[in-house]
């Protein structure tokens, strides 16, 4: 009996490595940004709501299963079953019992210092899961906001469940996202916790798989304003280039002192200005009144705009 044991242990354990082994956990760098700028903009959601000093700390992000991300949720508190529009599938909103009922406490006009944890687990009201409601709401419109700059998403609650097994929105074995959050209201803790499935985030995984994204995503504007004046009020080298033409090497190297070489210009031929060896605008020939050589420019080859989207972008 004790010779069959380790080997049953083993055999449950190899069975689990292998389980996790065919979970395709593919890092999603971008969202972890989005998560860390979403967590920011509770702080202010939440004082905002409560009219109290709210605190949100972004406690764990990691990629797990469904069923294990599940498993990690707390056991008693609500859960807001959300669809997402247009991606297709759903997000899970589960917040736990201290931080509902500290939550709705101060909304409904309560003190935080009289505040305690609440060892008695009973089950909701239906003002209760209005209220719910409304505070995953607010997680959902922060998420949403966050999620702006790589692609449009309405989140909005289905329902509001209590029983995990009513929440369903992912097979067990299927890859998904778990954030986990901790909110302080002064002398009293919660958490909040969200499921991201990854067939829920197909339609953008290829963004957010990306490390760095071309779009703001928070910032000091206040710095960037300055330091995009500073730029803009720099001095640059500007390279007009006339004419650009290819000779065979052997010509080249059998030329001398006092060859001529025909460039085949026209009169008419169009002048490339660039800066940094890029190009920036395309103009013609002219003289100023002083005969001082000029370019007129004629056409712009994108350069400012590249500019400007670097300058407005992280």
């Amino acid at each position: 009996m004790s010779d069959t044991a380790p080997s049953t242990a083993e055999a449950h354990l190899e069975e689990e490595l292998i389980r996790r082994a065919t979970l395709n956990y593919e890092s999603l760098p971008m969202l972890e940004v989005i998560a860390e700028r979403m967590v920011l903009s509770l702080t202010s959601s939440f004082k905002t709501l409560t009219a109290s000093v709210a605190e949100a700390k972004m406690r764990d992000f990691r990629y797990a299963s469904y069923g294990d991300a599940m498993a990690a949720l707390p056991r008693h508190g609500m859960l807001a079953v959300c669809q997402a529009t247009p991606w297709g599938g759903h997000v899970l909103v589960s917040m736990d019992g201290d931080f509902v009922f500290s939550a709705l406490e101060l909304m409904l006009g309560g003190r935080a210092e009289r505040i305690t944890s609440r060892p008695v687990e009973r089950g909701f009201t239906s003002i209760e899961r209005r209220m719910g409601q409304r505070l995953a709401e607010v997680v959902l419109k922060d998420l949403a906001e966050a999620l702006h700059q790589v692609a449009e998403v309405e989140l909005k609650v289905e329902r509001m469940e209590v029983n995990p097994q009513f929440a369903i929105i992912a097979q067990p074995s299927s890859p998904a996202v778990l954030m986990q959050i901790d909110v302080v209201f002064e002398a009293s803790r919660g958490k909040i916790a969200l499921v991201l499935p990854y067939g829920t985030l197909d339609p953008v995984k290829r963004k957010l798989t990306k490390v760095f994204y071309g779009e703001r995503l928070g910032g000091d504007d206040a710095w960037r304003s300055h330091f995009t004046d500073r730029i803009e009020h720099s001095t640059i080298s500007l390279t007009a280039q006339l004419h650009e033409r290819s000779f065979p090497m052997a010509e080249v190297l059998g030329w001398k002192v006092g060859d001529t070489i025909d460039l085949r210009l026209s009169d008419d031929q169009p002048v490339t200005m660039l800066c940094a060896g890029i190009e920036m605008f395309q103009g013609v020939m002219g003289k100023r009144q002083n005969g001082s050589a000029a370019v007129r420019v004629t056409e712009d080859l994108h350069g400012r705009e590249g500019l400007n989207y670097d300058l407005l972008g992280d």
